[in-house]
């Protein structure tokens, strides 16, 4: 209970959250003169243009794997999608976390995600999710007690210089997302290959592959 450690992990929270785009101006009410004291700058939002969103193939070599975490009804579950340079399907999972918070459940879609790769020799790697906050706690640290050896165990099975990790808008993650569904729903641990892969998942898979954009912000 010392003050400085008490005032910092709330400076922590604070600034990880309005990292995370979790923080608006409707959460400040009446305090928005203090945000500047987070280095928070609030300013009135505009209405979102509407952008096209894509999924771009790895390079040559590489594999590109899309994962994504959900929290519905208290109940977590993750799904993941391993693709190769030309966008085909290599491999794909869902799972479930049963209760956990969604950064938590975002944070162990990844690193199952990593895990399979590793699994089934796959390398070098380019990880995608759409979890802004997830990433920042990745490459930047910070985050909750509880997620800190989840994160070591990604940065180690990430320590070579060839993976990378980035960001994606959920509607370019869209393969990811129906995976996690299955998860929910199915309250179980599931690995498909290319060829057991369903039809809707497929149809989404060849979509991305031959460049069709999906739209943000309609």
């Amino acid at each position: 209970m010392e003050p400085r450690w008490i005032i910092w992990r709330v400076y922590n929270t604070i600034s990880i959250l309005h990292i995370g785009l979790l923080f608006r101006i409707i959460h400040w009410r009446r305090d928005i003169d203090i945000a500047h004291l987070f280095g928070i700058s609030l300013t009135t939002p505009s209405i979102p243009h509407p952008v096209l969103v894509y999924w771009c193939t790895p390079s040559v070599g590489s594999y590109k794997v899309n994962t994504d975490g959900c929290v519905k009804d208290g109940f977590a579950s993750g799904g993941e999608i391993i693709r190769d340079s030309s966008g085909e399907c290599v491999r794909a999972f869902f799972s479930s976390y049963d209760e956990c918070p969604i950064l938590e459940a975002e944070l162990r879609a990844i690193l199952d995600g990593i895990i399979l790769a590793r699994r089934i020799v796959l390398s070098p790697l380019w990880i995608e999710a759409d979890s802004t906050l997830a990433i920042h706690c990745i490459t930047k640290g910070g985050g909750p007690w509880s997620i800190q050896a989840t994160l070591r165990h990604i940065r180690h099975l990430l320590a070579s210089d060839c993976d990378t990790i980035s960001h994606i808008y959920r509607e370019g993650n869209q393969v990811a997302d129906l995976l996690f569904s299955e998860g929910w729903d199915r309250r179980c641990y599931f690995e498909y290959s290319a060829q057991d892969l369903p039809r809707r998942h497929r149809s989404l898979v060849q979509l991305d592959r031959h460049g069709l954009p999906t739209i943000r912000g309609l």
